[in-house]
């Protein structure tokens, strides 16, 4: 019974997808990290020459937690890593047993990033709604100690 409710819930975060991006998903990566009533991610474009980051609106985020709830309890999962092409999706799951850093930490976003797109830049929103270009600028140095 919960695979095939899982199975419902991640067609329904792919139709979530598309409304989110107003069109229907080709080539679209989505990041999602989930625990017990906490879910977080991020979907991510790939266009000829960058990648936008879009973000969840709050019906993806709840589709998210129903999944996490979905999956039996000694199978429940930390990240998705949810890719669509060609009209359909692969959904791989990770578990807090395989992960190597802390659960909320961005290098495993940045690694699928890199695995997909390799060196092309992701274009990010500026607080004001505008779309920059993240560079090595943006992340403190580290060498630096922001707590000394």
């Amino acid at each position: 019974m919960a695979t095939e409710e899982m199975g419902k819930l991640l067609n329904q975060i792919g139709q979530l997808v598309a409304k989110t991006l107003g069109k229907v998903p080709d080539d679209v990566f989505v990041f999602i990290r989930a625990a017990d009533q906490l879910s977080g991610g991020a979907i991510f474009e790939n266009l000829p020459e960058q990648v936008i980051y879009h973000d969840f609106g709050h019906d993806v985020h709840d589709t998210i937690l129903e999944l996490w709830d979905a999956a039996p309890a000694d199978k429940k999962w930390s990240m998705l890593l949810y890719d669509i092409k060609d009209g359909r999706f692969d959904a791989k799951f990770l578990y807090t047993e395989d992960l190597k850093d802390d659960w909320d930490s961005l290098d495993y976003r940045q690694d699928a990033l890199r695995a997909r797109y390799g060196d092309k830049p992701v274009i990010y929103p500026k607080r004001d709604g505008k779309f920059r270009i993240l560079t090595l600028d943006d992340f403190p140095n580290e060498d630096e100690n922001p707590a000394a």
